[in-house]
């Protein structure tokens, strides 16, 4: 059992060794500092639209991004995890999992046939199934889908953080959702993203 009682379909928090804020004892309070922490990020990335230098999609970018999201809050901040969690890839694939996922995203923009909507999707889905680092994997994935957005569309998805963040029938539509792309069937997963991107 973590420190914090999990959520269902969440990485458990078993460590907080690595909290900077040495306050924060209750989930309330961490689900705050992190949301700030989060704030910052995304007024970095989503006010307006990011350049390609600004938003490599390179490897190392996407653990710069996992930093600028929690820097604040935990010391691990963007790096990768050396342990093997209920969720995700093996350590040791992480790196060459997430190259892989950014050279689809590459070949997907240059190739021009999938809908952008779609490539968001799976863009998010393949970055929460490899989950690279202990914790904050689905927000770092779902702003990491939105910066894409943003970059090439000029939309975002406005997700409902705080519902699919907590037990909810929209959480438990939106794990359905993941797990039904874990098996390649991406429908219910873009459905959703298109349910909550602005037009």
């Amino acid at each position: 059992m973590g420190v914090w009682k999990p959520i269902p379909g969440e990485t458990p928090i078993d460590d907080i060794s690595g909290l900077k804020p040495k306050w924060v004892t209750t989930r309330a309070e961490l689900n705050d500092v992190e949301a700030r922490n989060i704030r910052k990020a995304v007024m970095r990335y989503l006010v307006s639209k990011p350049s390609r230098r600004q938003a490599r999609f390179t490897l190392e970018w996407c653990y710069k991004l996992h930093r600028q999201m929690f820097v604040e809050v935990w010391r691990w901040a963007g790096e990768k995890r050396t342990t093997k969690l209920n969720l995700g890839v093996p350590p040791y694939r992480i790196d060459m999992d997430l190259q892989g996922v950014m050279d689809d995203l590459a070949f997907w923009r240059e190739e021009g046939e999938m809908e952008m909507i779609e490539q968001a999707a799976r863009l998010h889905h393949q970055a929460v199934f490899i989950h690279p680092f202990l914790n904050g994997n689905g927000r770092w994935a779902r702003l990491l889908a939105n910066i894409f957005l943003k970059q090439a569309a000029d939309k975002v998805t406005i997700w409902p953080e705080e519902t699919v963040g907590n037990v909810s029938v929209i959480r438990d539509e939106y794990l359905a959702a993941v797990r039904l792309a874990d098996g390649g069937e991406y429908g219910p997963l873009i459905g959703l993203q298109r349910r909550y991107t602005q037009e």
